[in-house]
């Protein structure tokens, strides 16, 4: 045997490796924002109009309560996604898979997460919020930073870490 399934170490590892992730993500998202539409805070706004609705896109709305709500909803899916890679990498016997390998892994996997969430999700349970940020923002905070951000640090905590890997091939 190479690796072994243990359930509470796939999941508490994949909590790990989505809360990193998801921390550089979130750092790349704000800087994004910053730099293409001169709002830091757009992240946060867009996260909380999820459950708020558009009024949290609205300059009324209180930074501090985008702040948390943006902050608890992104560290929250970051987290489920996190657990759902390395989830997918330990019942298909990946966890022991090569570095480049891993790589590649989670830029699909992020690219995945992105394509399902911003097309299909999104539209379907906040369908006020489409169209609501620009294609530029859309690129950099969403497809780039998602497949060469979040992806590859699922991947490098995999890689580092190695969890559920018993022995090398």
């Amino acid at each position: 045997r190479v690796e072994r399934r243990d359930p509470w170490e796939v999941v508490s590892h994949g909590t790990l490796a989505g809360v990193i992730a998801g921390l550089g993500l979130g750092l790349v998202a704000i800087v994004a924002s910053t730099v293409l539409r001169g709002d830091p805070w757009l992240p946060f706004d867009f996260a909380a109009a999820i459950v708020v609705g558009r009024g949290a896109l609205a300059p009324t709305f209180p930074s501090a309560a985008s702040l948390v709500l943006g902050t608890v909803i992104h560290l929250f899916l970051s987290v489920l996604f996190g657990v759902a890679f390395l989830t997918a990498l330990a019942m298909t016997f990946q966890l022991s898979a090569r570095p480049p390998l891993l790589v590649l892994y989670g830029v699909l996997f992020a690219f995945l997460v992105w394509e399902v969430n911003f097309l299909a999700v999104l539209p379907a349970i906040a369908p006020d919020l489409r169209g609501r940020v620009d294609l530029a923002t859309q690129l950099w905070s969403g497809i780039l930073s998602y497949s060469f951000v979040y992806g590859p640090l699922l991947a490098v905590y995999v890689i580092v870490v190695r969890p559920g890997t018993l022995d090398r091939w």
